[in-house]
């Protein structure tokens, strides 16, 4: 994982994207995805949701678990990731 100082952009850009309109999580995660670029890794992805939306560290540890991140019997949904997320995008 990289240093926090080079991953705090892609959370402060996730957030102001919600500020403009709510986002679906798919959006966020896709979102996440393309700003962080090189940098982007299950760990990466984890601390910008946590940064972003306060994602609790355990549902920010299973969204890496979606399936165009990684595949496998325990890959998330679309539907399970909105779920997944809903408590924190939804405020």
């Amino acid at each position: 994982m990289c240093a926090p100082s080079l991953l705090d952009p892609a959370a402060e850009e996730l957030k102001l994207a919600e500020v403009n309109g709510p986002q679906t999580a798919v959006d966020v995660a896709r979102t996440a995805r393309t700003l962080l670029g090189e940098r982007f890794d299950s760990g990466s992805f984890m601390y910008v949701l946590m940064r972003a939306f306060d994602v609790e560290y355990t549902s920010a540890r299973d969204a890496t678990r979606w399936h165009e991140f990684h595949g496998g019997p325990r890959a998330l949904s679309d539907a399970d990731l909105e779920k997944l997320l809903a408590p924190w995008l939804a405020r």
